[in-house]
């Protein structure tokens, strides 16, 4: 039975449609014998059926990302390629002959390339979905010419730039009935499925989880000002057409108010967004801090952190008997995101009365930590959702843990410590288990296949793993930081 959008919002805001009970209860049903074999496990094999034509708008970096993702899925045929930048046009066009991509009878095996999207509506009109890869302050632009021109639509996150523009994004949808998914991909990513709907939700193995942290920390080298040939540069009138005022904008648009929303924006809109799916709410206030530090040709800030309050139903974690006669509880989330270090790269963390999960999309955090004081995890260990010392090596909580090349380990220093020190300020050591559950395609793969299937299935809304709306509550909350900075309050 099929549950609407309000009883989804009345239980908490976690969505517990048709297809996530599906694929909760699918993960649930996997054991050691999944890693590995993650896509065949949680049901994600590309579906049969006709080709879907596709057309790209917007060649740069994430553009060609969803390309290379969706060379892992049967059917898909990109029709049309659409760019203002010729370098970006001409390399993914022969990208997409190079894999064969193109449309059988596509002519010498390429996709009409075109400058304006206008034109490709005109002149493609078999073109069954679209894939927007522009400039965050375009994304309203393009995706909804497309819906309106009766076609189905992959966005890539952040929706916009502004609220009022993702709203917008949020009513075209609304009003044409198309498909309308934004690319927060970890939504469709088999390990994070199995993390947040059947660890978290399901089997409530954190208990309550009553912090969450996330960072994405990089070097100040990665960050560096993009620079291009001047032969190729786009003269001034013809960017001034698409929004642009110079070459320097149009290659770092990202940082720049006018065009993007900066790091928090453009790294931390993807783990921001977990705060929101494993809470299954949207926070009450945020408090943040950040400035232009070490950038100074920007204008978005470079160097923020955040702290985010959520009210959560009792419903969502149980918490009934720890809410005071409350109908909610108080979690609160943690994020950071630097571009003057690269210390500790980027990960999410959530931390429950039971336990802590650490993870991030490349599986180099992949633990999940018992708490001394909680319950037995062996029978979840049986089922086969979580499993210990996967690897045959020791997992350590804190990176400075790790055993030194010299010496005695601090690690060893410090158990003996703990042994002959009775201390009720130090907690025990935590148990150690792993999530066994692998991704072994591109990051973005799982999402476009979830949208593919759905636009070939003939699906609704509800059948795609970010939703324009759910994509709208995440644009909201980072667009606050942002806010609560210029204000210097919670807001």
């Amino acid at each position: 039975m099929e549950t609407s959008r309000q009883e989804n919002e009345s239980s908490g805001g976690l969505n517990l449609t048709r297809r996530n009970f599906v694929r909760s209860t699918t993960a649930a049903g996997i054991g050691i014998g999944a890693i590995g074999t993650s896509k065949t496990a949680l049901g994600q094999e590309a579906s049969k059926g006709k080709d879907i034509h596709v057309a790209l708008i917007g060649c740069g970096a994430q553009g060609q990302a969803l390309l290379n993702a969706s060379r892992f899925i049967d059917g898909v045929k990109f029709k049309a390629v659409c760019d203002i930048w010729q370098p970006n046009l001409k390399r993914v066009a022969g990208q997409i002959r190079g894999y064969k991509m193109a449309p059988d009878d596509a002519p010498n095996g390429l996709p009409g390339m075109y400058e304006k999207a206008e034109d490709l509506f005109e002149k493609e009109p078999t073109i069954d979905a679209v894939f927007v890869a522009v400039p965050d302050f375009v994304h309203h632009t393009y995706s909804i010419m497309a819906l309106e021109a009766g076609k189905q639509v992959y966005c890539e996150k952040m929706m916009s730039n502004t609220i009022e523009r993702a709203r917008q994004m949020v009513q075209a949808q609304r009003a044409t009935g198309q498909l309308l998914q934004v690319g927060h991909q970890r939504r469709s990513n088999p390990r994070y499925v199995h993390a947040c709907e059947t660890l978290t939700h399901d089997k409530q193995l954190l208990g309550w989880i009553t912090h969450a942290y996330a960072q994405w920390n990089r070097a100040t080298k990665s960050s560096n000002p993009l620079e291009w040939p001047e032969k190729y540069a786009i003269p001034e009138d013809k960017l001034r057409e698409f929004g642009f005022k110079n070459m320097f904008e149009f290659r770092n648009w990202r940082m720049f108010a006018e065009y993007g929303g900066g790091a928090i924006s453009d790294l931390g809109a993807h783990q921001i967004d977990l705060f929101n799916w494993f809470f299954g709410a949207t926070p009450k206030s945020v408090i943040a801090s950040g400035g232009v530090d070490y950038h100074h040709s920007y204008e978005q800030h470079d160097n923020v952190m955040a702290i985010y309050e959520y009210d959560i139903p009792n419903t969502v974690f149980g918490t009934e008997a720890v809410a005071n006669g409350k109908d909610t509880v108080t979690s609160r989330a943690y994020y950071q995101v630097l571009t003057t270090n690269g210390s500790q790269g980027f990960y999410e963390k959530f931390m429950g009365l039971n336990g802590t999960i650490s993870i991030n999309e490349t599986a180099t955090n992949n633990q999940v930590y018992r708490d001394s004081s909680a319950p037995d995890w062996e029978p979840f260990g049986k089922e086969g959702l979580v499993v210990r010392d996967l690897k045959g090596a020791k997992n350590y909580h804190k990176f400075w843990q790790n055993p030194k090349p010299w010496g005695e380990s601090k690690e060893a220093v410090n158990d003996r410590w703990i042994a002959s020190n009775t201390d009720a300020r130090v907690s025990k050591g935590l148990e150690t288990w792993e999530i066994p559950v692998t991704l072994d395609e591109p990051a973005h793969t799982p999402h476009v296949r979830n949208f593919i299937e759905v636009v070939r299935d003939g699906g609704a809304q509800d059948d795609l793993n970010c939703p324009v709306e759910d994509a709208f509550r995440t644009c909201v909350t980072v667009l606050k930081i942002n806010e609560s900075i210029e204000k210097g309050a919670k807001v």
